[in-house]
């Protein structure tokens, strides 16, 4: 039975994503749309009074969302405190999915916090938005299939009040693991950190910060799938592209993130450039394509490519702190990447891989998919992640049996 359940889901996952469009560090866009509207926005606007006064992780606010409760699921879309890289409390939303019918396994029933790709840097794009969820619920289909507890983030500031610091190291990090002390706080559930793209540098993030800000959570693994961990690179293989405009989030998560730098930061762009970073701030993902290619030689006030300026004395030091790699990992992780993916150059996990591995990692699991050059750039960036699920689902079984 379990078996048939996970190969409907499969099913499922491949036709709602094999045709669909593949940002740049994006999750793939579905071409079947969810039906679920999204919170108020009081759920996600209104102040939670002394929200200092609440541990990491706890739900401040919850709601039902019977229109998700798939493959005999409840599903709650939930608001949680986290902290900041300031150390300031923050409250950040997201989805909490819970299998209905009992656990089978021996302990608790496991958590897997998934960190959702990027559909933009505008609240709108949020995973457990609307436009979010098309693609969010598809791919939590085989993970709760398996019977495991499903938490989603749509990480500090995205939906909420605050900065989002897309792809930022700290917030990111603590937005997931915070999400996964939201589902297993009270069971002390073996947790499996789950990432792909975008998403996947949240987990790995995650996965380097878990000992040191979050010891109480049972990590247990981390998924990283074709995630663009090193913010130079990211930038670099976008500059020219049809999807130029996304490289602009990464400047406005740092703006956004360090507001005394904001104004050195814009010194460094010239009129069309911070017209183009303002732009940039209300985009989701099909803005930024309808925004047109972009060279950022053309958009710096000197004239200089934005990733050789993310290597200079003002946005330098900002963008290696946002680097990930040189910290090693808390418990096994799989590194997945398609050989000919555009959308994150394969060159991402191979660094991270490498990085990870002279820093003292040991139980680092590679796999590269190589799909040769037919597939059409919109794909092959999500066929990768499609392709490595039975592994991955199998993968996961192992960890949390042993746990």
């Amino acid at each position: 039975m379990r078996l048939l359940s996970v190969t409907f889901a499969l099913s499922v996952l491949v036709g709602s994503l094999v045709l669909s469009a593949a940002p740049v560090s994006a999750a793939p866009v579905s071409a079947a749309p969810v039906s679920a509207a999204p919170g108020s926005a009081d759920f996600y606007g209104a102040p939670v009074a002394d929200l200092e006064a609440y541990a990491p992780g706890s739900i401040v606010r919850r709601e039902p969302v019977p229109q998700l409760d798939l493959l005999g699921s409840h599903t709650e879309r939930i608001l949680y405190r986290s902290a900041d890289p300031r150390d300031r409390a923050v409250a950040v939303s997201g989805l909490l999915v819970t299998p209905t019918r009992a656990w089978a396994g021996p302990g608790p029933r496991p958590v897997i916090a998934y960190a959702p790709g990027s559909y933009g840097i505008a609240d709108r794009c949020s995973g457990s938005s609307e436009l979010g969820l098309t693609t969010t619920m598809p791919a939590l289909l085989p993970l709760l299939a398996q019977g495991y507890q499903v938490v989603t983030t749509d990480y500090q500031g995205l939906g909420t009040p605050g900065e989002y610091e897309f792809l930022g190291r700290v917030a990111s990090a603590r937005a997931l693991l915070d999400s996964a002390r939201a589902a297993a706080r009270e069971t002390d559930a073996p947790v499996v950190l789950y990432g792909y793209s975008a998403g996947g540098v949240a987990s790995a993030a995650a996965a380097e910060l878990a000992s040191t800000y979050a010891p109480d959570v049972s990590v247990v693994g981390a998924f990283v799938g074709a995630a663009p961990t090193d913010p130079v690179v990211r930038v670099e293989g976008q500059d020219g592209s049809a999807w130029a405009a996304t490289m602009l989030y990464t400047i406005d998560g740092l703006i956004g993130a360090h507001p005394d730098q904001a104004d050195r930061i814009r010194a460094l762009f010239n009129d069309r450039g911070r017209a183009a970073l303002d732009a940039a701030l209300d985009f989701c993902n099909t803005d930024a394509l309808g925004y047109g290619s972009l060279r950022s030689e053309d958009l710096t006030a000197d004239g200089t490519s934005l990733s050789a300026l993310m290597l200079g004395p003002v946005l330098g030091p900002l963008t290696a702190a946002n680097t990930i790699g040189f910290t090693a990992p808390v418990a096994p992780v799989m590194i997945v990447h398609g050989i000919h993916d555009r959308s994150v150059e394969i060159e991402q996990s191979r660094l991270l891989t490498q990085r990870w591995r002279a820093a003292g990692g040991t139980d680092i699991t590679v796999r590269e998919f190589d799909f040769g050059t037919d597939l059409v750039p919109a794909v092959d960036h999500t066929a990768t992640n499609i392709a490595a699920y039975p592994e991955l689902l199998e993968w996961i079984d192992r960890l949390v049996a042993q746990a």
